[in-house]
This record gives C-alpha cells, sequence and structure tokens, in this order.
C-alpha cells in the first residue's frame, strides 16, 4: 500500500468518526455520502496498514542496528589504523635514531685517528737534519696544518649534531659515563679522581654516546 492509499484510508476513517451518531439508524447513510462506510473492511484496512507500520518499524530498527555496528566497526579499525601509524612513526624514528648514532660512532672513531695524527705533529720538533731539507719542513708543517684544519671541521659538524667531549679528567670516576681501564698511584690528586684518557667520551644531548676510557688515581696502601 503505497502514502497516498494510506492518506486516502486515515481521511476515510476520520470523516467516518465524525458523522457516526450511535443514535441514529446504523441503516442511515452518513451525511454527505451516497452510500455507507463498510466498516469491516475500513478496520480489515487499518490492521493491514498497522502491520505494514510495524513491518517499517523492524526493518528501520534493523537498519539502525546494522549503522551502529557499522560505525562501531569503523571506529574501532580507525582506532587499530592510528595505533599502527604510531608504532610504525615510533619505528621509524627508532631507526633513524640508531643509524644516526652509528654514523657518529663511526665519526668520532675517525676523530680518534685524525687527533692521534695531530698528537704526532705537535709532538714533532724539527733538529739539525731539518736544516739541511727545507723543503720536506715546509712540507710537514703544511700537513700539520691541514690535520689541524680537518680536526677542527670534524668538530664542527659533531657540534651542529648536539655532540659534545665529557670532561672527564680531574673529576672523580662517574661509572655512568666512564670506564676505569688502569690506575695510577698519585699523592698529589685525591684517590678515585680521573688523571687522563686513553679515550675520550661524547653526550649527544642528554644521551649517553661513548663511554670515556679513563685512568683512575689510586689510594696508596
Amino acid at each position: 500500500m503505497d502514502a497516498e492509499a494510506k492518506e486516502h484510508l486515515i481521511a476515510e476513517f476520520r470523516a467516518c468518526l465524525e458523522d457516526w451518531d450511535p443514535t441514529g439508524d446504523p441503516d442511515a447513510p452518513a451525511p454527505g455520502e451516497g452510500a455507507t462506510v463498510d466498516l469491516a473492511l475500513l478496520f480489515a484496512e487499518l490492521s493491514v496498514l498497522r502491520n505494514e507500520v510495524r513491518i517499517e518499524a523492524r526493518q528501520f530498527k534493523t537498519a539502525l542496528d546494522d549503522m551502529r555496528a557499522l560505525t562501531d566497526m569503523l571506529s574501532q579499525q580507525n582506532l587499530r589504523l592510528t595505533r599502527d601509524l604510531e608504532r610504525a612513526r615510533e619505528a621509524e624514528g627508532t631507526v633513524q635514531r640508531q643509524t644516526e648514532r652509528r654514523l657518529l660512532l663511526d665519526m668520532l672513531e675517525v676523530r680518534d685517528r685524525i687527533g692521534a695524527a695531530m698528537g704526532v705533529v705537535n709532538a714533532y720538533r724539527p733538529g739539525l737534519l731539518s736544516r739541511l731539507a727545507p723543503t720536506e719542513t715546509r712540507l710537514a708543517q703544511g700537513l700539520g696544518e691541514g690535520i689541524a684544519l680537518t680536526l677542527r671541521r670534524l668538530d664542527d659538524v659533531l657540534t651542529e649534531r648536539r655532540v659534545r667531549a665529557i670532561e672527564a679528567v680531574g673529576g672523580r670516576l662517574d661509572p655512568n659515563t666512564m670506564r676505569a681501564i688502569g690506575t695510577a698511584m698519585d699523592a698529589n690528586h685525591a684517590p678515585g679522581e680521573v688523571l687522563s684518557e686513553a679515550r675520550r667520551g661524547y653526550m649527544r644531548d642528554d644521551d649517553l654516546l661513548r663511554l670515556a676510557e679513563v685512568i683512575v688515581n689510586k689510594q696508596e696502601i
């Protein structure tokens, strides 16, 4: 039954109720009508209409429940996707930090070698033979200047990456940032004081990048 037929049936029923006279002749036609309204048929049609309304209400409720279930499923999937994306970003950040850490450690190894070469240059003292070979002396001086320039440039790059050296010599042994690889006895220094570095340690921001390997003063027995 379409909507227009339903509206027409409801209008007829309403007109019948308005014109119905319970004290009058049941066989008399309703005012303004040429024929009587078949109430049995009317009530039968109303019963059909009521059943259709119930069916449509159940169908609407089922559709609403399906939409709610679909909304809940989409919400859960969105939550899982958000969590997966966060984990992927965290994993990507971890991989990037690990890659940067390895690169910085490699750079520190290179700096150690350049620093050792610079130590050799600084310890060089020209002797009598150097006066007989001025060209070689100038070459050695130029080489030393080049090594010093490279070392400064490397230190600048490390500083740009927020890498700083651990100040160990003269301080107390800190097991969080230092590792004692040897001891020495010096009465002019307190026991447990770091006397020298075998290998310099480094921090990046507040994270330990490399432990400092140090020589610690030992109390004389």
